[in-house]
């Protein structure tokens, strides 16, 4: 597993494996997988649609194959998976949901047993059941877009509260030890290998002027403060799947992350990227400001089903949490444009940069309205 305080290409694809047709035939699908799309979703896997040919007409899958750089143990990834798709499934027939598959993924076995095919490169595939008639958007469309996909995380958490032992693995070890992830800034910064330290000055004064505020939420969890929950650890809008015909939130995917953590890295992960008026990567500094209507609809909808579980430490801490996960990623960016770009992937000279300033300007918007983003928690917790 990769040390959080050492950059790796977590955002790297590997080299493309064999032929996906010849891959899912290595499943338990019904059919006989015909053609296969390229999917050009997602930074990590290798993505395709695969169709089969059944009697009953065409059944499609996602195959992918898996990015063994970033999840160097995959077996622990599906198991998992397997794990939280089952426990998910079963609460939805307990509950008579309609349509229940297409509200949780459906991992298909391989055909030897398990949710996994190694082919002869070593290369790990899975499969899911696809889904059918449901689309995802990287920004919400409307205020009430962004209060389904946040009611649709808020459920996932609570569905999982009860999800029985043993504690389920950690995927990416450290994935949200904020502190960490500062100390790697710094040590990155003295380093300097590339000779950038000195043109970003101003970013690393503004990262320092937060120090203690990077640690809260570390801090809260460390001294037992607020619970280790399952999470789900990446709450980017595009996680959710929406029926393309009634806008309904339908199924959390990308579960990969899924492990161990704390709900307050969820909802500020869900505030910074699905409440922001810019993307992550703006150029256009003034353009990036978070949306009190979209903060509000994303703090309503997560809490709707999860402020009943909510201790009140972590009530309290709700409103820190955006600025929080704001300023990890700020500083993840920082590194790894003063490392050369190893990590994520980049699109031109300086984007991870800019990426680093827009997260600022982000921080620094909700340092700004504090007030007013404290008071929509409030209402949203009833108080």
């Amino acid at each position: 597993m990769p040390d959080p305080s050492v950059p790796t290409n977590h955002e790297a694809r590997e080299h493309p494996g064999p032929d996906p047709l010849r891959a899912l035939a290595r499943f338990a699908v019904e059919g006989e997988p015909t053609r296969s799309e390229p999917l050009r979703v997602g930074l990590i896997h290798e993505s395709h649609v695969v169709t089969c040919r059944t009697p009953r007409g065409p059944r499609r899958y996602l195959l992918q194959r898996l990015n063994t750089v970033v999840f160097a143990a995959p077996g622990p990834v599906m198991e998992n998976v397997l794990r939280v798709t089952r426990h998910l499934q079963g609460r939805q027939a307990a509950a008579g949901v309609p349509d229940p598959g297409r509200r949780v993924l459906t991992v298909v076995p391989s055909r030897e047993g398990p949710p996994w095919h190694v082919d002869d490169a070593g290369g790990w595939w899975r499969a899911y059941v696809f889904i059918e008639g449901a689309t995802s958007f990287d920004r919400p469309p409307t205020p009430a877009a962004a209060e389904r996909a946040a009611a649709a995380f808020g459920r996932f958490v609570a569905e999982l509260a009860d999800l029985p032992g043993p504690r389920l693995h950690e995927t990416l070890p450290g994935f949200h030890d904020t502190p960490a992830r500062y100390r790697a800034l710094r040590a990155a910064a003295e380093a300097d290998p590339l000779g950038r330290a000195a043109a970003v000055r101003a970013e690393l004064a503004a990262l320092e002027a937060r120090r203690e505020m990077l640690g809260a939420l570390h801090e809260a969890a460390a001294r037992g403060l607020v619970p280790e929950r399952v999470v789900h650890n990446d709450t980017k809008l595009n996680n959710v799947l929406f029926d393309i015909g009634t806008g309904e939130a339908l199924c959390v995917v990308d579960l990969d992350t899924v492990m161990p953590g704390l709900a307050l890295h969820d909802y500020g992960d869900l505030v910074r990227s699905a409440a922001s008026e810019a993307p992550e990567d703006a150029r256009d500094l003034r353009a990036v400001r978070v949306s009190p209507a979209l903060h509000r609809a994303v703090t309503r909808g997560w809490l709707a089903p999860l402020a009943p579980l909510l201790t009140t430490a972590e009530a309290e801490l709700l409103p820190l949490a955006p600025r929080v996960v704001t300023l990890e990623l700020a500083a993840r960016f920082l590194t790894d444009h003063l490392l050369g770009d190893r990590y994520f992937r980049t699109g031109y000279p300086g984007h991870n940069l800019d990426r680093c300033r827009a997260q600022l300007a982000l921080a620094a918007d909700m340092e700004r309205q504090e007030g007013t983003l404290a008071a929509s928690v409030r209402e949203a917790l009833g108080g």
